[in-house]
């Protein structure tokens, strides 16, 4: 009998809903804020989070987690030349 095992989940792309109103871009950006991007850069739409950010990072605590996940294990290949 096989075992599959599930594909990898991808991020989500809405990870935090900030309402409209809290929305920061570039020219409302402050040095308290989150920096972390969502969206296209190319559309109207796109933001920055703007909560306000963990001491040392330049992003809220939600998105200092995110970005730290620790990465997946990867089998070592050796080539043979």
């Amino acid at each position: 009998m096989e075992t599959f095992k599930s594909p990898p989940r991808a991020a989500s792309l809405d990870d935090i809903v900030i309402p409209l109103n809290e929305r920061k871009t570039m020219t409302t950006l402050l040095p308290h804020h989150c920096r972390w991007p969502m969206g296209d850069p190319q559309l109207a739409d796109f933001h920055y989070c703007g909560k306000p950010k963990v001491g040392g990072h330049s992003y809220c605590d939600f998105h200092v987690r995110r970005g730290s996940q620790p990465g997946r294990a990867r089998p070592i290949q050796y080539r043979i030349i």
